[in-house]
């Protein structure tokens, strides 16, 4: 059974966040799984909050490309702050 093509394009956009992530600031490959990890959440909370409230900004298809980066970005500085201070 095929995955729908917004889960695919949500899943490439929030690796590459990460990748771009780790690229920055990445040193292991700890770090590299940890921002994927905190991408994908943060790209699927962005999607869930885009739908809830609704917000007229672009999509493609079905996937809520600015909210989702956007989310996906807060969860990838959150993480990096959170273990910078431990």
């Amino acid at each position: 059974m095929p995955l729908p093509p917004s889960l695919i394009l949500s899943t490439v956009l929030a690796v590459l966040w990460a990748a771009l992530w780790f690229a920055w600031r990445g040193r292991t490959a700890r770090d590299w799984a940890i921002a994927t990890l905190a991408a994908l959440l943060g790209f699927g909370a962005g999607q869930l909050a885009g739908s809830l409230l609704g917000l007229p900004l672009p999509t493609i298809g079905q996937v809520r490309v600015i909210e989702g980066t956007l989310f996906c970005w807060l969860a990838l500085l959150l993480i990096d702050r959170t273990r910078r201070r431990s």
